[in-house]
């Protein structure tokens, strides 16, 4: 019978990292720029309403007045 010869391996453990991306970071990122896209365009809207009312008004002081009057229920 012939004897084998039993050799121990020493084998070198390296750890590695894995990066795990959480998708419900990027998540947030949709929704805060999904709202910051429509508090822009709701504050367009704001501006191009308060131009027309200056517009069909006569200016800023006849668009007093009438705010004035409106509420007060002398128009």
């Amino acid at each position: 019978m012939k004897e084998k010869a039993i050799a121990k391996e020493m084998t070198k453990s390296t750890t590695t990292v894995h990066e795990v991306e959480q998708t419900s970071s990027e998540l947030y990122k949709v929704g805060m720029y999904t709202t910051a896209a429509f508090a822009v365009g709701v504050g367009v809207w704001g501006v191009i309403c308060l131009a027309s009312a200056f517009m069909a008004t006569g200016g800023p002081l006849a668009l007093a007045k009438s705010l004035f009057g409106a509420i007060s229920g002398t128009m």
